[in-house]
């Protein structure tokens, strides 16, 4: 049985998480199915009135989906029909990709009414995020046809972090200023890294604690490392220091060919399904709340 070892990265680097994505991925595609899984990264840019990029769309498709992870209009554009011209953009270069649908979230204090009233439901739902918000999953099977709407929107051949963060650094102080918080809650003190007797990554968790709640982004563990309790070492590591952040719970997703039912066991329930997520397996969302002490 090869030596393995857990270690905390300080601080963690991206090219470290780039290690446990691949293996996450190296299990994961051909359970997936017996075909290619591309992934597309979808960045869409408003520009204001003097033509600086100004906000936007960021989405990532794989698996038949499309993401919708980052949308923000700024207060200057607002009024114009430029938030369903996004969506509308995006929900048609999804189906260029070959996407039958598309996810995103909202909390309470954002857009839920807004992506209802275009076709758009709630599945999932984590309350208290922060306290008294809620944070709200919601999905949207695509029809044959969609909507064209003419706007001043452009698409970023090979998107960049500098254009993800014209979207991601205006919409963060939106949040702050309905929550009242000071500065952005974020953390990347999750991460642990699973090392070979080598030095090389072999699996690992990544995460990332945004307004009272921690997200488990990525975790795997090589086939060499099973039977030996290293998933739940990793699960009880991100949960300890999560309840030290302040957090209120814990949440992640899982396939159904990964390990809901590891999750289950360790506390965790689900609170939300995404089916054919690809055909015929489902996404699971689960969550853990903290018991109070």
């Amino acid at each position: 049985m090869e030596p393995l070892s857990i270690r905390r990265p300080d601080p963690p680097e991206e090219a470290q998480r780039a290690a446990i994505l691949a293996a996450l991925v190296a299990y994961s595609d051909p359970r997936a199915g017996p075909r290619e899984w591309p992934e597309h990264d979808l960045c869409l840019l408003l520009h204001d009135d003097a033509g600086k990029a100004a906000g936007g769309l960021w989405g990532k498709a794989f698996y038949d989906w499309l993401f919708v992870e980052l949308l923000f209009v700024p207060d200057s554009l607002r009024g114009r029909g430029l938030g369903a011209a996004l969506l509308a953009r995006a929900e048609e270069q999804a189906r260029g990709w070959g996407c039958h649908s598309l996810w995103l979230d909202t909390f309470s204090f954002q857009a839920r009414g807004f992506y209802e009233r275009l076709g758009y439901t709630v599945f999932g739902e984590l309350p208290d995020y922060p306290a008294p918000h809620s944070r709200f999953l919601l999905s949207k099977r695509l029809g044959a046809d969609g909507a064209r709407v003419e706007a001043d929107i452009r698409q970023v051949a090979a998107p960049s972090a500098a254009d993800r963060a014209v979207i991601l650094e205006p919409l963060g102080a939106f949040n702050n200023k309905q929550i009242g918080a000071s500065a952005p809650q974020t953390d990347r003190g999750l991460a642990r890294l699973i090392e070979n007797d080598r030095g090389e990554i072999v699996g690992g968790l990544w995460g990332d604690v945004y307004y009272d709640w921690a997200w488990l982004e990525l975790l795997v563990v090589p086939e060499a490392g099973r039977g030996q309790g290293l998933g739940s070492r990793l699960l009880a590591m991100a949960e300890d220091e999560a309840r030290a952040l302040g957090c209120v719970g814990v949440w992640l997703d899982t396939f159904s060919f990964q390990a809901r039912g590891f999750y289950e066991r360790h506390g965790y329930e689900v609170f939300g399904t995404l089916d054919e997520f690809p055909a015929p397996h489902q996404r699971f969302f689960l969550r853990k709340r903290f018991a109070a002490e």
